[in-house]
């Protein structure tokens, strides 16, 4: 008998990758809350989330035997909730906490990692005079403690950039702090744990000198193991990314400090039973690294550069973790020496006025093999209309590459970047072909 295995909002994507590896017929994966109901939504509503989710469960006619997720917040703390429920593997949800509120996140570093951290405060964007609580030089970076993709991020210069940044997140906070205080509501936490709702912001050393990196790794039963890391370039504004690209290209003895800076955060919070990656940043010149946050989730920005360079989806962690196996990853089993995603990116807003249609895309993927193109805008839109970016750029076109080298990679994004036509309008009325 096939076991049934619940995925929050299970997407075409995460099917595909899952149902790619080695033993998917002994599986049969559910959806668990539609997609649109846990990403990009314009408001979330946590309570109405947890229910539906019990009610799918509940009327289930079969045995329930993991539940798994790939996504942010809501979904990274309804997991833990259910698991808990149905008894089944997971972390705890203290542990999702601890990793997903960049505030406590932040003190729980402290504690256990203090020279690997920035400097922070942590303030109330809605008191009379927040800027008092921020002990920091300019610049400095300002964000919401619940904040994902870049969200309501901002590079603070001056009085007048926070005045008028705040005044930004003051509008649109609500969006994960309200669900957030629904969550506190309904769970049985320590105090420490409540101490910062989703309203409060945190305000950063920056620490972006340097190059950038993610290691992938998890924790089961109690023992925490890194698989992989990857190099995230960054373009000239040193905020967005151009690329993910796997395997890394840091020193060996870097990625030895990062691996085992990991495993002492990881294991100081407690977070268990899932997957996780950690942000970096390592510069070269100081020789000095710094951790920039903590993820409860695979990236699945990462698993077509797993399956191109190891030969399986970071998926395949979370399946045997949801089933409380130790999970078996492949090395350097795939189709290519290195591979990556790499995103094409507009820093202005801007009308589309020309998209690629659907067969252009399919032709700019039969171009390179083993390549993955996708398109996240439409014609007749606006940029602006794109969900969780940063606070600088808009994505128009992701691909996913394999190759030999990095050479390579540079000559098979070319081809496909020529085969997609798009055209822009400024908000100026000018005209740009990309």
């Amino acid at each position: 008998m096939k076991k049934n295995i619940f995925v929050f909002g299970l997407n075409d994507f995460n099917r595909e990758q899952l149902e790619s590896l080695q033993d998917a017929d002994q599986y049969q994966f559910h959806g668990l809350i539609a997609l649109e109901k846990l990403k990009d939504a314009v408001s979330y509503d946590f309570p109405a989330l947890l229910v539906e989710a019990q009610e799918q469960l509940d009327s289930f006619n079969g045995p329930i035997d993991a539940i798994i997720n790939f996504w942010d917040f809501p979904s990274s703390v309804l997991h833990p909730f259910l698991c808990e429920r149905y008894q089944l593997p997971g972390p705890s949800l203290k542990a999702a906490i601890l990793c997903g509120n960049k505030g406590l996140s932040r003190e729980a570093q402290q504690s256990i990692i203090p020279d690997y951290i920035p400097k922070f405060s942590i303030f109330d964007p809605f008191e009379d005079n927040p800027f008092q609580k921020i002990a920091l030089d300019f610049p400095f970076w300002i964000k919401p403690l619940l904040s994902y993709s870049g969200y309501l991020g901002f590079r603070v210069t001056n009085r007048e950039d926070f005045s008028r940044y705040l005044q930004t997140i003051r509008e649109s906070i609500d969006r994960f702090a309200e669900p957030y205080a629904d969550l506190l509501q309904h769970a049985d936490l320590d105090s420490s744990l409540t101490k910062y709702t989703a309203h409060h912001c945190i305000a950063e050393e920056i620490i972006s000198a340097g190059r950038q990196c993610t290691v992938e790794g998890y924790s089961y039963q109690n023992q925490v193991e890194c698989y992989g890391i990857i190099d995230s370039v960054r373009y000239p504004n040193m905020v967005s990314f151009s690329r993910y690209q796997y395997p890394s290209r840091l020193p060996e003895s870097v990625k030895q400090k990062i691996n085992a800076i990991s495993k002492t955060i990881i294991e100081y919070i407690g977070f268990d039973q899932s997957a996780f990656n950690i942000e970096y940043f390592y510069d070269e010149t100081t020789d000095r690294l710094r951790l920039l946050e903590i993820n409860s989730r695979i990236s699945q920005s990462h698993a077509l550069l797993f399956k191109n360079v190891d030969g399986a989806p970071n998926h395949r962690i979370v399946l045997d973790l949801g089933l409380d196996n130790k999970p078996q990853f492949p090395h350097r089993q795939g189709r290519y020496a290195c591979a990556a995603k790499i995103f094409a990116r507009r820093f202005e807003d801007a009308l589309v006025t020309r998209a690629p249609t659907l067969n252009e895309i399919d032709h700019a993927q039969q171009l390179v093999p083993g390549a993955t193109i996708v398109v996240p805008v439409k014609q007749d839109k606006r940029l602006s209309e794109l969900l969780d970016q940063d606070s600088y750029s808009y994505q128009y076109v992701i691909a996913y590459l394999g190759g030999d080298n990095i050479h390579d990679l540079a000559r098979s994004y070319k081809r496909v970047r020529k085969a997609l036509p798009f055209k822009f309008k400024s908000l100026a009325g000018n005209i740009n072909v990309s």
